[in-house]
């Protein structure tokens, strides 16, 4: 599939689509002709067997009585789809009252993320314009509306409305200079963020999913390339202090809620807490739990610790990998103390009614 396959077929679904019936309706596509969805043979006639399975269903439904317009934008390199989407936020017709704008990315995590990076920086009065929907067009797929189209593309067909979501905004030391990164899933740091880090190098020199094959080996390697350290952690919920201790620990997580899966289907907040702390343990024990922790079963693993918090405040004297969403950064010292905040009701996804 295409590009231009989305749109077309993005065309006719909108042109039945009951998707504010009533109103004005703009509609903006970003999407990565390199990702995964268009590029990898497998990957590509799987989404444009369920495009066209959409398409087949919108037919059946009346054509739309209010008016619709759809522009479809390639990216060409990382940042662009950023710089796209001010673009259109800073010229966008729509007034929230009888005209709205959804902008739709086609693309892996870094399209998503930057977009929905965007969304959160508008003004408040602002908001209540715009909304966003995540094809699955990556090979991760962090906080899409879905695994596949059949789920993404089925709000199309009924009545929907924009709901506000909550995104982690994760601050380094002023020392180091860096500026505040966004997730909209999950931000970590340590073991799984070198696992991110490695499969997105590899992916740039060979496509595919190997996710899988780096979570092998980092769990045997990772404390090999990375010194751990004691690592301090303080956490917040509704301003009540719920965790401070100091010990050496493998990784941080933290979902902007809880029971929450990275992109491969990894259950790494599997339950309604939205954070996880995993100590440093003995190599015997790394490959007794790998593969509980990666799917979801967390019950009595003495190295992990759930817990709730609005806020995590991170000390540590190493290098270590951060990732946001499945885009990955190496924090060196000056970086720390890191601070991860959970931001309530910041932008908007289109959900169904």
């Amino acid at each position: 599939m295409k590009p231009d396959d989305l749109a077309e077929g993005l065309n006719t679904i909108f042109a039945h689509s009951p998707v504010f019936q009533d109103k004005s309706l703009i509609v903006d596509v970003i999407a990565n002709p390199k990702a995964g969805g268009f590029s990898r043979i497998h990957h590509s006639k799987k989404r444009f067997n369920e495009l066209k399975e959409i398409v087949k269903r919108s037919l059946s439904l009346p054509e739309r009585t209010s008016p619709f317009s759809l522009k479809m934008h390639l990216t060409e390199r990382c940042g662009h789809a950023a710089a796209i989407v001010q673009r259109i936020l800073d010229r966008s017709p729509s007034n929230g009252k009888d005209s709205y704008h959804l902008i739709v990315t086609a693309g892996g995590d870094g399209t998503s993320l930057e977009t929905a990076e965007r969304l959160t920086r508008l003004p408040e009065s602002e908001k209540n314009r715009f909304g966003i929907v995540r094809l699955p067009f990556g090979t991760g797929n962090d906080g899409s509306e879905g695994r596949n189209l059949l789920v993404a593309l089925e709000r199309f067909l009924g009545p929907a409305m924009f709901e506000r979501r909550p995104a982690l905004r994760v601050t380094p030391s002023e020392e180091g200079g860096s500026l505040p990164r966004y997730s909209f899933n999950i931000a970590s740091i340590g073991l799984d963020a070198y696992v991110a880090d490695m499969t997105n190098r590899l992916k740039h020199n060979f496509p595919g999913d190997s996710y899988k094959f780096w979570v092998d080996v980092g769990t045997l390697f990772y404390d090999r390339v990375y010194n751990v350290v004691d690592m301090g952690l303080k956490a917040w919920n509704e301003e009540k202090l719920m965790v401070d201790s100091n010990e050496p620990r493998l990784l941080i997580a933290m979902g902007a809620s809880g029971n929450r899966q990275y992109g491969s289907n990894k259950n790494i907040l599997p339950n309604e807490y939205n954070c996880v702390a995993v100590a440093q343990t003995s190599l015997f024990r790394k490959l007794l739990i790998k593969g509980p922790i990666e799917h979801g079963r967390h019950e009595k693993i003495p190295e992990l610790m759930h817990f709730t918090a609005d806020k995590l405040l991170i000390e540590y004297s190493e290098r270590i990998p951060l990732q946001c969403d499945g885009e990955t950064v190496i924090l060196a010292k000056c970086d720390f103390p890191l601070i991860i905040e959970r931001l309530h009701d910041v932008y908007n996804v289109l959900v169904p009614a």
